[in-house]
């Protein structure tokens, strides 16, 4: 678990006030809000990128404001944005190496971690190729392998889908439920609000506040949303539209096949 206590930090003036905040392992938790709430600022005092905050932060039991930048890598990852800003080498196996060497692998464990993060994300067919001939959704997968192969708890995913077309964000999607399924902590810091289908719970930030939510609470209730100051999105605005039908779903395939019934 990532446990936040009394955590307040911004920049001339604190985003966040006071925060507390459970943020669970086997779960896909989305982080979202208006612009200037606070996600980023959020994302990286998880990440140990940002450490003057107040208030204490722990992954697992590593508390971040006395641990080093290597002990927070080895139990939380970060994927950003934009996946070209997170290459430097122009092999995708050389790419990858470079965080191990950074983290002191042992040199024999290299090339098993590399094979397994790239088979995790489908990208073993690519362990030599040329990371800037790759497409968008491509060059993310191997950020991703990258996080992986340091064997983190959790990774952090920075509006990770935002740059991507359609079939890179559904690619996307499924890694998240395979990332779960793996026993990986997965949050998602997005302003994609359709995105929440894939989500467990939902964390707004809000006045420098954080609110916490399950999916089904938040979709029952979309109003929420509009009580943030947020937009509900059109992929919400069918689900309310088939619940007050009485067709109850929240997964996208089970979406698409009840609206091809009407």
């Amino acid at each position: 678990m990532i446990q936040l206590d009394n955590v307040s930090c911004g920049y001339q003036q604190d985003v966040l006030k006071h925060i507390d905040l459970a943020i669970s392992k086997n779960k896909i938790t989305f982080i979202i809000g208006k612009n200037g709430s606070g996600k980023s600022t959020l994302a990286s005092i998880l990440t140990g990128l940002k450490t003057d905050f107040k208030g204490e932060i722990y992954i697992e039991t590593l508390e971040i404001k006395k641990s080093s930048m290597k002990e927070i890598r080895s139990l939380i990852g970060m994927v950003f944005q934009n996946p070209s800003n997170q290459i430097i080498f122009p092999q995708v196996y050389d790419d990858i190496k470079f965080s191990l060497d950074n983290m002191n692998v042992p040199k024999e464990q290299i090339p098993k971690r590399i094979e397994e993060a790239l088979e995790m994300v489908g990208m073993k067919a690519f362990m030599y190729a040329n990371p800037y001939e790759l497409s968008g959704g491509q060059k993310q997968k191997i950020a991703i392998a990258s996080a992986l192969a340091l064997y983190p708890k959790y990774i952090v995913f920075d509006e990770a889908t935002s740059m991507l077309d359609i079939n890179g964000k559904r690619d996307m999607y499924h890694l998240y439920e395979k990332l779960k399924q793996q026993n990986i902590g997965v949050v998602c810091i997005t302003n994609i609000l359709d995105e929440l289908i894939y989500a467990d719970e939902i964390i707004v930030l809000d006045d420098s506040r954080v609110y916490k939510y399950t999916k089904l609470e938040l979709f029952k209730d979309l109003s929420i949303l509009s009580e943030h100051g947020l937009q509900i999105p059109f992929t919400l605005k069918v689900i309310e539209c088939l619940s007050k039908k009485g067709i109850h779903t929240y997964h996208e395939a089970d979406i698409l096949t009840e609206l091809e019934k009407l």
